[in-house]
């Protein structure tokens, strides 16, 4: 009889299941932050890697007996421009965007022996930095902020 008296008692939460609903919730914070870090490195992957893509299709184009890079163009490298080799693998859809809403741009560098592959809607220069990264050894990159176009020249 007792017994139900101290639980009818009890309008509370014990200390217990306090410690345990905060120790809960920080987890589920901590797994959003981690999520949120995830997300930038899943993107900062998925550029490189469509970078790499768009470097080997414009190697492609220039061992094509050109001797420069002059004309190249995404739809040059689609075969979008009424030119008969496709350089691009059939997956790829520019018409999607970027990771960030932005295009892609392939074009000659000044020196058009150089190609230039630009990402546009990078959202910060960290970003930019994080790609950049991931081609020190095989390119000179660029970032402008004002644009938020990042750029790299093979």
């Amino acid at each position: 009889m007792r017994f139900k008296n101290i639980l009818k008692n009890n309008k509370g939460f014990s200390l217990i299941e306090l410690a345990i609903s905060v120790t809960l919730l920080g987890i589920l914070v901590g797994a959003v932050v981690v999520g949120g870090g995830m997300t930038t490195k899943m993107k900062i992957q998925h550029e490189s890697d469509t970078v790499n893509t768009l470097l080997a299709a414009s190697k492609n184009y220039l061992n094509a007996s050109q001797t420069t890079y002059t004309g190249i163009s995404l739809a040059v490298l689609q075969g979008n421009a009424g030119a008969a080799p496709v350089y691009l693998p059939t997956t790829f859809n520019i018409a999607t965007g970027n990771s960030w809403g932005g295009a892609y741009t392939v074009a000659a560098d000044a020196t058009p022996t150089n190609v230039d592959i630009s990402i546009v809607g990078v959202p910060d220069a960290n970003t930019a930095a994080l790609l950049t990264a991931n081609f020190t050894s095989m390119a000179t990159c660029a970032y402008v902020a004002a644009s938020k176009t990042w750029t790299a020249t093979f």
